[in-house]
C-alpha cells in the first residue's frame, strides 16, 4: 500500500465515523421538528374550513329555504309569510316579521310577530334534528315566548303570551263591530298529531286586564260601552273539542260567568258553539244597559240577571 492510499483510507474512515455520529443527531432533530411543521398545516386547514363554512352560511339563501319549508308545512286555509331572515349566533334565525294569514283574506293577518328569534337545540343538531326550537317574538306591543318540539308524528307546543295590546291587533276588528281595548296574557300547551289535527289535546288560559268595548253594535243596535277590570278564560282541548271550564269577566257595568264547549272546525270561524252565560248588571249600570239585557234572548233571573245559551258558529252565533 502506498502512502497516498493509506492517507485516503484514514480520511475515509474519519468521514464515515463523522457521518455515523451526525446521522442519528439529524434524525433526532428531524423528529423534533416534524410536529412543529405538522401543527401549522393543521391550523391552516382548520382556518380554511372555518372560512369556507362562514362564507357558506353568509351566502346561503336562508329566507328562500325557510319560505319553501313553511309553504310545505302550512296547509289548509292558513299561510305563513316571513321577511328579513338572517342567521345569528349559535345558529339561531332572526326574522324581521312572521305573518299568519288567511288564504281567503290575506289583507287581514290573523297574527303578526316581529323581531322573531328561533333557536334550535345544539344537542338536537348533533343528533340530526333541530328540535326543540325556542321561540321569542314581539307581538302587538307584548312578548311571546315558547318552545316547539316534534316527535313524529306528534308536535308539542308550549307558549306564553304577555301584555298583547288588543287595540293594535287588526284581526280582531272583523270579529268585533266596535272599538276593543285592553291587554291580554295567557299560556298554551298543545300536543297534536301532524296527520290528524282533530286529535289535538292541551290546555289554554287567557287573562285580560283593562278590557273595554266601546261604540259596538249588535245587529245594527248600538250597545252601551262596557269596561272590564279582569277577564279570565280557562279551557282544555281534546279530540277537536274545547271544553271551557271558566269564562268570567268582572266589569263596571255588567259581570259575566259562563262555561260550555266549542267543537273546532276548519275554518275556525265555522266552529260550533255550545256555551251558557249568566249576565248580571252591576250597581253602576246605566238604564240603557239594563234595558238591553232585558231584550237579549234568554231566561230572566233575580236582580235583572239573564241566563243565555249561545249556539250556532263562531262567525254567526245564535242567542237563545
Amino acid at each position: 500500500m502506498t502512502a497516498a492510499a493509506g492517507r485516503r483510507t484514514v480520511a475515509s474512515r474519519a468521514v464515515s465515523g463523522t457521518l455515523d455520529r451526525l446521522v442519528p443527531a439529524l434524525r433526532a432533530a428531524a423528529e423534533r421538528l416534524a410536529p412543529v411543521r405538522r401543527v401549522p398545516m393543521l391550523a391552516y386547514g382548520a382556518y380554511t374550513l372555518v372560512l369556507f363554512l362562514g362564507f357558506l352560511l353568509a351566502t346561503f339563501p336562508h329566507e328562500l329555504a325557510l319560505r319553501r319549508a313553511l309553504a310545505g308545512a302550512a296547509a289548509g286555509p292558513v299561510a305563513i309569510e316571513v321577511r328579513d331572515v338572517r342567521l345569528g349566533w349559535m345558529l339561531a334565525y332572526r326574522i324581521g316579521e312572521v305573518a299568519l294569514l288567511r288564504r281567503d283574506d290575506p289583507a287581514t293577518p290573523l297574527l303578526v310577530a316581529r323581531e322573531v328569534r328561533a333557536a334550535p337545540s345544539l344537542l338536537g343538531l348533533l343528533r340530526g334534528r333541530p328540535y326543540p326550537i325556542a321561540i321569542r317574538a314581539d307581538v302587538y306591543g307584548g312578548a311571546l315566548a315558547g318552545r316547539i318540539d316534534r316527535r313524529p308524528p306528534g308536535l308539542e307546543v308550549d307558549a306564553e303570551l304577555r301584555d298583547l295590546d288588543l287595540e293594535r291587533h287588526p284581526g280582531l276588528r272583523g270579529l268585533v263591530d266596535g272599538s276593543l281595548r285592553g291587554r291580554l296574557s295567557g299560556t298554551l300547551a298543545l300536543q297534536a298529531d301532524v296527520l290528524r289535527p282533530a286529535s289535538a289535546s292541551g290546555s289554554v288560559e287567557l287573562r285580560g286586564a283593562g278590557v273595554a268595548l266601546e261604540s259596538a253594535q249588535v245587529r245594527g243596535i248600538t250597545v252601551p260601552d262596557l269596561h272590564f277590570r279582569d277577564v279570565r278564560l280557562a279551557a282544555r282541548m281534546r279530540n277537536g273539542r274545547l271544553d271551557v271550564s271558566e269564562l268570567a269577566a268582572d266589569g263596571d257595568e255588567v259581570s259575566v260567568r259562563g262555561d260550555g264547549t266549542v267543537v273546532l272546525q276548519s275554518p275556525v270561524a265555522a266552529s260550533i258553539l255550545g256555551l251558557e252565560l249568566r249576565l248580571a248588571p252591576e250597581a253602576g249600570a246605566p238604564e240603557g244597559l239594563r234595558l238591553a239585557l232585558n231584550l237579549i234572548p234568554g231566561v230572566p233571573g233575580e236582580g235583572g240577571t239573564r241566563s243565555v245559551r249561545i249556539g250556532g258558529s263562531l262567525a254567526q252565533p245564535l242567542l237563545r
